[in-house]
């Protein structure tokens, strides 16, 4: 019944339209119920974070409707508060960002969240590219903002699939990313130091925004 009603929450706050237009942000240990829903999923024994090095953080963001929200991301805590301030920038500029759940509410998958549009964080999982190699996301300090207008473009590849309708970065996508100084997402990251997968020159992962591990505190 405790996970149940937890993830009633988890779901309804992020989808419940909130009469308040003022930024709300909040950071917290990740809750036992959330914890366990998170385990053997988004996060499994060989993962280099322990769960108490997580924060689970609650902010308040626009969707592409125009209502404020309130979504939740699993994020590393040493960037918790970081991340919020850059959220409460996002608000104050009105970037929609259309839905932000935690990523065990689509089974862990990267692919149903990313087909979702799921802005996400924390997902213990191998680099996409160097199979065999943890992906920054296993550390909670890779965050995916819109990923299907913002899709992964390697070659022919693109992920989710259905972000090939989103290939034309010219175009003035809702919730899109492009690395204009006007486009509020990706000055509020590169400004504080993350790393824009759209300007990799192998391949374009325009949702990703991350810091590298010898970032953080030891």
């Amino acid at each position: 019944m405790h996970l149940v009603i937890i993830l009633i929450l988890l779901t309804c706050s992020s989808f419940c339209a909130k009469p308040d237009q003022n930024f709300f942000g909040m950071k917290q240990e990740v809750p036992p119920a959330v914890a366990e829903l998170m385990t053997g999923l988004s996060w499994k024994e060989e993962c280099p974070v322990p769960i108490k090095d997580l924060s689970y953080i609650s902010v308040s963001h626009w969707d592409y409707d125009g209502y404020v929200r309130v979504g939740h991301m699993i994020v590393h805590a040493q960037l918790a508060d970081e991340l919020i301030e850059i959220f409460a920038e996002l608000f104050l500029h009105r970037f929609p960002i259309e839905r932000m759940e935690i990523v065990d509410l689509y089974g862990a998958d990267d692919n149903r969240s990313m087909s979702a549009n799921n802005s996400s964080c924390f997902c213990f999982r191998p680099n996409t590219t160097t199979p065999g190699v943890y992906s920054n996301h296993s550390w909670g300090i890779a965050i995916d903002i819109n990923p299907l207008v913002n899709p992964y473009v390697r070659g022919d590849k693109v992920l989710p699939a259905g972000g090939r309708d989103y290939l034309d970065r010219t175009a003035n996508y809702v919730g899109g990313i492009t690395d204009s100084p006007d486009n509020a997402c990706y000055r509020a990251f590169t400004s504080r130091g993350y790393e824009w997968g759209g300007s990799w020159p192998d391949r374009q992962d325009y949702q990703h925004f991350s810091k590298s591990p010898s970032d953080l505190l030891r």
